[in-house]
Order: C-alpha cells, then sequence, then structure tokens
C-alpha cells in the first residue's frame, strides 16, 4: 500500500487558461495542476525554443578565454569526465569539440573503482602525457585538494560542473557551475552536458548549430541524470530526441538499433530512460565506461555495432547481477523479516557491486515503499546507497551519523557513504535512533495524481492530447490521473500470470487495463469490487482502430481509508520492534471469530498481501492480521514469506488450541 496524494486543480484558473489560450479544457485543467497558470507561462511551456546566453553563467568568459588559448598554443587538453550517463555524454561532446577545432586533446573517465571526480593517479597519468589545461565536466566542483595538487604540477584547471557548491571553491581559471553563488543565470537544474552545451555554444558564438550537432548526445545525458525536464532541460531534451531520428554518430544509431529503433522512427523520453541510459551506465557500473564513451567515438558501422552490442551485454550481465543482490536480501529478509519493522531498512552483503547497489536500494524503496540503506562489504570498508521518500531526509539521517563515516553525500531522497566494515552494526543502530527521534509520521511512498478524470473526460481525443507535454520525466512526469468508482470486470493473466489485465466500467463504459505491479494471483480485487484506479491513459492502436488502455499505477477499494490504515500498519510495525502502545492493546487483540475469518481469507490466497487486503476489506485491521498471521505461525499453521509475497496453509494432524497462544497471552496481560 502507497499513499495517494490527488491534485485539485483550481476551477477559476483553470478556465481563465482555456478562455486566454484558447487550448483544450483538460489540457488546461492539467496545466493548472502542475502550476502552470497564466498563457504567458502556458507559452513557456510549449513554444519555448531559445536558451538563454551561455555567457549569464559565472565565470564562462574565463572559460572560453582558457581554452581558446590553450587550443591557439597548441597545448594539450584533457576533458576529465564522470563514469554515468551525463559523465560520458558531457566528455564526449565537449572531447569531440575540442578535436574538431584542431585541439590536441585526450579524455579520462575514472573507473567506478577510482571513485568520483579527479583524483591524484589520473592527474599523474595526465602530467605524463604532457597535458597543460585539464578541463572537468560534470564533477570538479568539490575537488579542492585535488586542484592544489594540479596547480602544484603546474597544470591549469578549469572546471565544468551542476552540482551544489561547497563553502570553499577550488582553486581554478575558471569554475562554470549555474548553482554558484553570483551566477546570473535563469536556469539552474542544467545536467552536466547541459553546462558543456552551453559551453560549446559560447565558444562557437552560436546557438542553432550547436543545438543541431550535439542535442541528441545531451538529451540522453539530461534525461540519465534525473534532472528537472522543464525550462533549458526541457528544451534539450525536445530538441534531441527530433534530431536523434536523424543522427549521424554512428555509436548513437547502433545503440537505438539495439532497442528496436531504426532511423527516423520517433524517439521519446521514456526509451531514453529505459533503454540507451541503463545501457550507458551498465559501462560504468559493470565494467568500464569507456566502452560506452568509445560507442560514440566509433567511426565507421561495424565498430558501433560491436560497441552496441558490448554494452547492451553488460546491460545483461548487470541485470543478472541485480537478481542475485536482491535474492540475498531477500533472504536476509527472510531469515530477519523484522528488518522491514525498522523505520529505515538497512540491509549489508559480501562483494555486492557498489555499482550496483543504488539500483537495488531503487527496487526496495518501490517493492515496500520504505527507506532503505544497501551496504556493501568490501574487505575492511564498505559502501552504501540509499533511496527515501518524503518524510525522511536521507541526507540528515547520514550527517547525524557522521562519525562513523569515512565520507558521505547526496540530497534528501538519495544519498551515498563510505564506512568501516565494523561501523556498520554502530552506523544501523544511530540510524534506527534518529529515526525514532526525528519521524512523527510514518514514512511511507506516495504515488501522485494530477488530477480526477471524470468519465466525459475520457476520450481518445483527449489523451492523444497528451503527447504535447512530451518530453516526460523528472519535473514533468507523465500524467497519471485518478478514476473514482469504477467496477472490476473479467481478469486474464499475462506472462503466465506475472502480470494480469482486466476490463472494468467508468461511468457506464467498459475498458481495459494492465497492472505491471501485481501477479495475477496477489491481484487483491475480485470481479465485482467497485475500486478507484490511479490510472496512466495510454492510445492503443490495432488493425488501424484506436481504443483507450489504462495502465495502472495503483488500485484499491472505494472507502478506503487511508489514515487508518497506515496508523494501523505502525501500530503493527512497532509492535514488531517492542513498542506497544498500551492504549492500543485491547484493539490489537483478535475474537475468535476474527481468527476464523483471517484463517479463511488465507486458506483463499496464496499471496501475504491479498490476504491482507481482504482481511481489511472484511474489517479486520492490518495490525490486528499481522498479529492473527504471528499466532498461527506460533501454532505452525502458515508458513509467511514477505520477500515473495507468499503464505500458504501448513498441514497439521489436530486442530490447534489458539487459547494457548503466549502472543495473545502477552497482549491479553497487557490490556
Amino acid at each position: 500500500m502507497k499513499k495517494w496524494k490527488i491534485n485539485t486543480p483550481d476551477r477559476e484558473i483553470t478556465d481563465n487558461l482555456v478562455r486566454t489560450t484558447g487550448l483544450n479544457p483538460f489540457i488546461c485543467k492539467l496545466l493548472a495542476s502542475r502550476g502552470i497558470t497564466s498563457r504567458a507561462e502556458a507559452e513557456l511551456f510549449f513554444n519555448s525554443d531559445e536558451l538563454c546566453d551561455p555567457y549569464d553563467i559565472l565565470d564562462m568568459d574565463k572559460a572560453v578565454a582558457a581554452i581558446n588559448e590553450a587550443l591557439e598554443n597548441g597545448e594539450k587538453i584533457a576533458v576529465y569526465g564522470d563514469y554515468d550517463c551525463d559523465g560520458v555524454t558531457s566528455t564526449y561532446m565537449l572531447f569531440n569539440y575540442l578535436e574538431s577545432q584542431g585541439g590536441e586533446v585526450c579524455w579520462y573517465i575514472p573507473d567506478r573503482d577510482e571513485g568520483y571526480g579527479l583524483n591524484k593517479g589520473a592527474i599523474d597519468l595526465l602530467e605524463k602525457q604532457g597535458v597543460s589545461l585539464i578541463v572537468t565536466v560534470d564533477n570538479g566542483i568539490s575537488a579542492v585538494e585535488e586542484a592544489l595538487y594540479i596547480r602544484e604540477k603546474g597544470i591549469k584547471l578549469v572546471i565544468t560542473d551542476h552540482h551544489q557548491p561547497p563553502e570553499i571553491l577550488p582553486e581554478a581559471i575558471a569554475i562554470v557551475d549555474p548553482h554558484r553563488q553570483g551566477d546570473n543565470s535563469d536556469f539552474k537544474q542544467l545536467a552536466g552536458c547541459g553546462v558543456v552545451l552551453k559551453l560549446i555554444m559560447a565558444m562557437e558564438n552560436d546557438t542553432d548549430s550547436v543545438m543541431m550537432q550535439y542535442a541528441d548526445i545531451a538529451a540522453i545525458g539530461t534525461v540519465g541524470d534525473i534532472v528537472s525536464l522543464t525550462g533549458e532541460n526541457r528544451i534539450i531534451v525536445r530538441n534531441g530526441l527530433e534530431y536523434m531520428k536523424h543522427s549521424d554518430n554512428e555509436g548513437l544509431i547502433r545503440l537505438l538499433k539495439q532497442c528496436g529503433v531504426e532511423e527516423g522512427d520517433e524517439v521519446n523520453s521514456s526509451l531514453l530512460a529505459f533503454g540507451l541510459c541503463p545501457r550507458i551506465n551498465a559501462a560504468g557500473r559493470h565494467s568500464t565506461p569507456k566502452t560506452a564513451m568509445e560507442l560514440f567515438l566509433a567511426d565507421n558501422p561495424s565498430a558501433a555495432a560491436a560497441k552496441a552490442s558490448e554494452l547492451s551485454e553488460m546491460n545483461n550481465l548487470r541485470q543478472q547481477a541485480e537478481t542475485k543482490i536482491l535474492a540475498e536480501v531477500e533472504e536476509q529478509l527472510r531469515k530477519n523479516p523484522d528488518l522491514l519493522n525498522k523505520p529505515i531498512l538497512i540491509v549489508s552483503g559480501e562483494g555486492w557491486s557498489h555499482g550496483i547497489i543504488g539500483i537495488i536500494s531503487s527496487r526496495l524503496l518501490h517493492k515496500y515503499g520504505k527507506p532503505n540503506i544497501v551496504i556493501t562489504k568490501e574487505g575492511e570498508v564498505a559502501r552504501g546507497s540509499g533511496r527515501s521518500t518524503e518524510g525522511l531526509s536521507l541526507y540528515k539521517l547520514i550527517d547525524s551519523c557522521k562519525e562513523l563515516l569515512i565520507r558521505f553525500g547526496g540530497h534528501t531522497k538519495a544519498a551515498g557513504l563510505t564506512l568501516a566494515t565494523e561501523n556498520i552494526e554502530a552506523f544501523m543502530q544511530a540510524a534506527y535512533e534518529y529515526c525514532e527521534r526525528e519521524i512523527t509520521d510514518p514514512v511511507i511512498e506516495t504515488v501522485y495524481a494530477d488530477a480526477e478524470l471524470l468519465p466525459q473526460e475520457l476520450t481518445i481525443s483527449n489523451i492523444e492530447l497528451l503527447e504535447n507535454l512530451e518530453p516526460f520525466g523528472e519535473g514533468n512526469r507523465s500524467p497519471v490521473f485518478l478514476l473514482r468508482d469504477c467496477v472490476i470486470g473479467a481478469k486474464k493473466k499475462l506472462k503466465e500470470g506475472k502480470y494480469i489485465s482486466f476490463s472494468f466500467t467508468f461511468g457506464g463504459s467498459e475498458y481495459r487495463a494492465i497492472d505491471f505491479g501485481s501477479t495475477y494471483d496477489a491481484f487483491p480485487c475480485s470481479e465485482g469490487d467497485r475500486v478507484d484506479i490511479l490510472a496512466a491513459p495510454e492510445i492503443n492502436e490495432f488493425n488501424d482502430k484506436y481504443s483507450i488502455s489504462i495502465r495502472v499505477k495503483d488500485i484499491r477499494l472505494c472507502g478506503f481509508k487511508e489514515e487508518r490504515f497506515f496508523a494501523a500498519k505502525t501500530a503493527y510495525e512497532n509492535y514488531r520492534c517492542g513498542k506497544i502502545d498500551k492504549r492500543l492493546v485491547v484493539r490489537m487483540i483478535p475474537t475468535q471469530e476474527e481468527l476464523k475469518k483471517a484463517f479463511d481469507i488465507i486458506r483463499s490466497t496464496a499471496s501475504l498481501s491479498k490476504a491482507e487486503f481482504l482481511a481489511d476489506k472484511s474489517g479486520i485491521n492490518c495490525c490486528k492480521f499481522g498479529i492473527i498471521t504471528d499466532v498461527f505461525e506460533e501454532f505452525s499453521l502458515i508458513e509467511k514469506d514477505i520477500p515473495t509475497d507468499s503464505v500458504k496453509i501448513l498441514p497439521t494432524k489436530a486442530k490447534a488450541d489458539l487459547s494457548g497462544s503466549k502472543i495473545l497471552a502477552v497482549l491479553k496481560a497487557m490490556a
């Protein structure tokens, strides 16, 4: 279960947008939901195609002068990047441009084992190669010590970055970062490749030609870095997607083919996010980012095809490694299920790839709806990566434990850390204590919807209009709507029951829905149930006929009491951790009738979450149902497996006398 947050667009603002823009009322309702309240803002969102003057960014003039001087003097320039998608695309763009200007230029991207950003070993290597100017891309803003090392060697340094600056900046000829204090640029949310794009525009003194040359590559890095797809990022990605259809970069062409895209085919941001970017990132996560860079540098179809195939294979290996790590995490949770009853889930393992644990953390957040940190032990040192949601700042939590850490960084919803392996247990305890002190309300993943959709608004013409809001991504998410009071119809297995499809009626019309978040067996609703659906409507084309299909984001029974449910869930988690609110004890003790009803529910399904859903539907809240299942386990009547969301009845020789339950005896003694 996840929290729902449904926006309610202001009717007056919506009507004003309809009147002043002439746009469809459905689109105006969606714009109002997203904070676009005037004709000027709507025009900026839909029609803006001009980037601000790159020289508005502080130190851009100094960076251009330093690089041009090095080019004119025939000095060797090194472009120093990063191992993720943004870093690789940034490195390629600037390297390619400087090479096209006749510069003596090389590039360096550290492997993940070297760590993020500039390092002394790489600086020594570049010195031996005769480099006299290093230009960083997508890194460098925090490299105070490394910048001093570069100066001592007599090498010049220009930094281009997009991360938040520290209090003390590195020493460099120029530091180009929109987040710097005193920066006059209007748009601050550029990815590293966006900063590089504007650097090239400044050097070339031209916007359009540079956009045509590099927007396709910059779009990949922008989407891959999950920056807000608004403002200038929206312009970059929108242009990049258009130019990508006829890209002249052999590596990109071949990588698109690996994703099933041929020249001239339409490409959207989802394909970048789930097709191209994971393949590029896989190089840095599973092997070396140099492979991804070599893809973009490939100058003939056969070499490009080989590199694209190699990246796809790396991505497959990365997926296999994810599956293996997730299985090990599940085994830990199987042995110690109360880890999931803590306010934050923390797991650790031996030799888990530190390039993958961030993905694992994201998966755990989505699966369990709980903030988490995944730690991999690498001998005496361990590395961790965490993800969170509203209600818990990971950065503040980790900062409160900094005495136990070697280093850390990140922000509210994502963070990383390094610590001595021997300090893992102490860190876990400190993290739990921080949560107990600071968290007052349950921290649960939230699903957002733009608005409630009325039956008359769910039309093919309206849903087709949603394409005008592309590209979708961070800050401009794909639209999701609430469909209230739907009636479940016939259900159908997909992929042998791995997913489910079902029909439903809404406002008197029938639709078909697909739920990729539930198996057929775990789907909690029955035919005839009245439900509310958070839905992403799509257009389905078959035999030249168009229809609306619904991709389910979440589903629950009509009248579901969210606050009551999560209060009960928190009460059960606290109970499992030994923190029992005595005021609630009487309400936690099940009656004989509830014990029998719960057993019948479990008998009807193999899914633990479905059983919980059905219990809540029948009036047994999830705290009481959890205690009931604990009692059943106490007498070996059932077997729960939380990681696989399964529960089964165990064979018994005689009828169990539950009145002898030690669990119930403790609760009754407290009542």
